[in-house]
């Protein structure tokens, strides 16, 4: 039986996976006061942080931390928690046979890298306004030649898959929660269909950097949720903790007003019919747990409940940790993992929705 064997997490709640954990069952909060921007920019004035992650302390390779962007360097903790630095060693695995699949995160540059070129990219006219001209003239200086390696969808994965040394199949997804999900799926298949004999999986996002903000701001996310950080990674080999069914699907498409679209978009109908072919995979009518897709959102979060097969329990990362885009679906599965493994649950499914209406589910359980 394919399933997750091991797990990395960096997330608001803890930096490593066994923290992670406790903090899960005791009940605690990972929303923190946000330092990252003045807390009148945006409605919400706190944020899901990763705690004590010191990236030129912490990763591997210290030099090419500068060539990261924060989903990047987060990405590659995780994956050296799940993995290892040399993860075909480790598995004894031929790392032509271990692929690597992610969400990818569309990343974007820090506000920090970016302020000196866009205040003198102000047209002179209108202050508010930024001009072409200043922009490819004076601020043209002030701006990082390693900025484009950051912001490309699939850095992430790529410096995960160079440090783990991962050479086998490689896939990056959109950026979603719900991708993240989907990128399980596509291991899975993978296994299935000996194209591997192992694959990384994993989620990385920073919904803390001010651009990403204000785009999360725009799509109406950040009134119910928090924006946050994180990564989460998990390897998928024969074995662990079963996969026992996933699918993915859309929503309605959203509606041309951006504050329509997203989050706003919600059809109890289409989750419903993904849930349930996930949980038909699986053999299953009921489960213990969910790791719900819920927002703190009544109308939305009703549509959820509804939508999902019978559970004893429900409960969302999302209320404790914010909203970790690409990151929040393979978090979800490495901590659903992880009270499986420790025996807090028998069988979870785990869902999660991206901002453009994609909708995904997996079920997780005990080897058959």
């Amino acid at each position: 039986m394919i399933g997750i064997v091991s797990t990395g997490i960096a997330c608001p709640l803890a930096l490593g996976v066994a923290p992670t954990v406790e903090r899960w069952l005791a009940g605690d909060s990972g929303l923190v006061d946000n330092d990252r921007w003045p807390t009148d920019w945006f409605v919400r004035g706190d944020a899901g942080l990763v705690p004590d992650f010191k990236p030129r302390k912490q990763l591997p390779d210290r030099k090419a931390v500068k060539l990261m962007s924060r989903e990047s360097q987060l990405a590659v903790w995780a994956a050296v928690e799940a993995a290892g630095p040399k993860a075909g060693a480790r598995f004894g695995i031929d790392p032509a046979r271990f692929g690597g699949f992610a969400a990818a995160g569309y990343e974007v540059s820090s506000l920090d890298e970016s302020e000196e070129m866009l205040a003198l990219a102000r047209d002179p006219a209108d202050p508010r306004a930024l001009s072409l001209k200043e922009l490819f003239g004076p601020a043209r200086d002030a701006y990082s030649p390693l900025a484009p390696l950051k912001i490309l969808p699939n850095m992430a994965l790529f410096h995960a898959a160079s440090t783990l040394d991962l050479r086998g199949p490689h896939l990056s997804l959109g950026s979603s929660a719900a991708a993240g999900l989907a990128a399980l799926g596509e291991a899975v298949e993978a296994l299935q269909h000996d194209e591997a004999d192992a694959v990384l999986v994993l989620g990385s996002d920073a919904q803390t950097e001010v651009f990403r903000a204000h785009q999360a701001t725009e799509a109406g996310v950040i009134e119910h949720l928090a924006p946050a950080e994180g990564a989460g990674a998990v390897v998928v080999a024969e074995g662990g903790v079963a996969i026992l069914g996933w699918s993915v699907g859309q929503e309605l498409p959203p509606h041309e007003d951006p504050r329509e679209a997203s989050g706003r978009i919600v059809h109890g109908e289409a989750r419903a019919r993904i849930y349930a072919e996930a949980m038909k995979q699986a053999g299953l009518t009921s489960v213990d747990l969910a790791l719900a897709d819920l927002w703190g959102w009544p109308e939305r979060d009703e549509h959820e409940r509804r939508a999902l097969p019978h559970v004893d329990r429900a409960a969302s990362t999302r209320i404790r940790m914010g909203w970790l885009g690409a990151a929040g679906g393979i978090i979800d599965v490495a901590l659903a993992s992880e009270l499986i493994r420790g025996g807090h649950a028998d069988t979870v499914i785990v869902t999660a929705s991206g901002i453009a209406g994609d909708v995904g589910a997996v079920v997780l359980g005990p080897a058959r």
